[in-house]
């Protein structure tokens, strides 16, 4: 992880000095060459998967926006979505319900494939279609320069795990005029970019080779280890995600670029409710705005808007990955959504007594989500399960560092520590700043094992 995370700020400082010596035509081309030449490193051939959806929709939108037929209108629409959802089935869930088909009815209707998964598949196709259903809405003129499309698509701090950003936010941003550097976003950019690395080196891969090695063979593991690695998991796919959005927002911000907040302390959450206004926004209101609100909402009585949640939470569930776990992850998430709104749970309660209680509760219940998250399948998933109800016996990881490290971070949340790292960012003098980045660094060296692993997310 630190190899390549020195790789890609080398990488980030060059893009941004020759940012910010040029005019906004330069700017936009040099950031869409550098976000494929980033895409490249990775695989130039499915780059052009990234070309093609941004061919589609470029094209969708303009038909869209110059048909005079509703039906013209439609058939571009569906063009668009049939195109970006028909890659993403056949790379990501064709071998699935290829599966599923041959376990439920006998019957396989192709072969195994085994194709690789594209990078960023899920995050850029949901993107690139978001912009294509907002021209369609009415919401979006459609824009004439691929260029800022292509770069739209393709932004390299947030192209292969997030946010999810919308046309409206994003190519307004690409279309401004250069002003004089803004000193302090650049301050908090660095700000960011430090503190989400430290969430991933140290508390997200410092918890992953215990949370690893409990999953792959949580047999022999006795239940409280297993609620151990569980909490670990939960910080780790915390501070590894929300650690890669604050490096993909700070880094935005070294480029001129305000991308939405993606995580709001999750943990600190009250209700599942709750939790998903403050986790992974950027996929909650996608999932909100385009399924959702589409399919009805709570618009349509108190059965159809249960139907609704199922419906959304399921389909969000198989967003972030092609099994039955992430099926069952997903409808569990719908289950207890549908369920509170059936009981009426409303605002964060007033008793602070009874806010600690509930957060508590809310926080196991998300862990117990993500023991289907993190398992390779459904029966391990199970099994895990039922070793941490029955408190079954067997080995006990000899590590404490997840229960350490899942006090610190919830420490650290109600403290509001980013918060407060960032605003001494932009308040103190260059050479206090680059003793607390180099504090950092040295503590990640020294209280990290350095095993160089993906982000979580690079893998939907």
């Amino acid at each position: 992880m630190l190899f390549n995370s020195t790789l890609y700020l080398a990488f980030l400082i060059v893009v941004a000095t020759a940012f910010h010596q040029l005019g906004a035509p330069g700017r936009r081309a040099l950031l869409a060459l550098a976000s494929y030449a980033f895409y490249w490193v990775w695989s130039v051939p499915f780059s052009l998967l990234l070309v093609g959806s941004t061919l589609v929709d470029y094209t969708a939108a303009r038909v869209i926006a110059a048909a005079r037929r509703p039906a013209t209108k439609r058939l571009a629409l569906v063009a668009s979505l049939v195109f970006n959802l028909g890659i993403l089935a056949l790379f990501k869930y064709a071998d699935f319900f290829s599966q599923a088909s041959l376990d439920l009815f006998g019957v396989q209707p192709w072969p195994h494939l085994g194709w690789v998964l594209p990078l960023g598949i899920s995050f850029y196709t949901f993107q690139t279609m978001s912009y294509t259903i907002d021209v369609y809405r009415g919401r979006l003129p459609a824009h004439r320069s691929f260029v800022d499309i292509a770069l739209y698509v393709s932004f390299f701090p947030q192209l292969v795990a997030g946010p999810i950003v919308r046309a409206d936010v994003l190519l307004p941003q690409l279309r401004c005029e250069p002003g004089p550097v803004d000193w302090d976003a650049i301050r908090r950019g660095i700000g960011l970019v430090v503190y989400g690395l430290v969430k991933k080196v140290v508390f997200a891969d410092g918890v992953a080779h215990l949370v690893n090695e409990v999953y792959a063979a949580p047999g022999g593991v006795s239940g409280l280890g297993l609620l151990v690695a569980t909490y670990g998991f939960a910080v780790q796919i915390y501070c590894d995600f929300s650690g890669y959005s604050d490096i993909a927002i700070g880094s935005a911000l070294l480029l001129g670029i305000r991308l939405p907040e993606n995580f709001d302390r999750p943990y600190l959450s009250t209700s599942i409710t709750e939790f998903w206004r403050r986790w992974h926004l950027s996929l909650s209101s996608w999932l909100r705005d385009y399924l959702y609100i589409p399919l009805g909402g709570n618009r349509r009585g108190r059965v159809r808007t249960y139907v609704n949640l199922m419906l959304t939470m399921l389909l969000g569930g198989l967003w972030h990955g092609a099994g039955w776990n992430w099926v069952v992850w997903g409808g569990l998430n719908g289950l207890f959504l549908s369920a509170e709104r059936l009981l009426d749970v409303g605002e964060r309660p007033r008793s602070r007594a009874r806010a600690a209680l509930q957060m508590l509760w809310t926080f196991h219940v998300v862990c117990l989500t993500w023991v289907f998250f993190r398992a390779d399948d459904l029966p391990t998933a199970w099994l895990v399960i039922e070793r941490i109800a029955t408190w079954a016996p067997g080995t006990m990881p000899i590590s404490l560092w997840p229960l350490a490290a899942t006090a610190a971070v919830l420490l650290a949340d109600l403290s509001d520590a980013r918060a407060h790292w960032v605003s001494f960012c932009s308040a103190h003098p260059v050479f206090v700043r680059v003793l607390a980045y180099g504090a950092l660094l040295v503590f990640g060296l020294v209280f990290t094992e350095v095993e160089n692993p993906e982000f979580i997310y690079f893998q939907f």
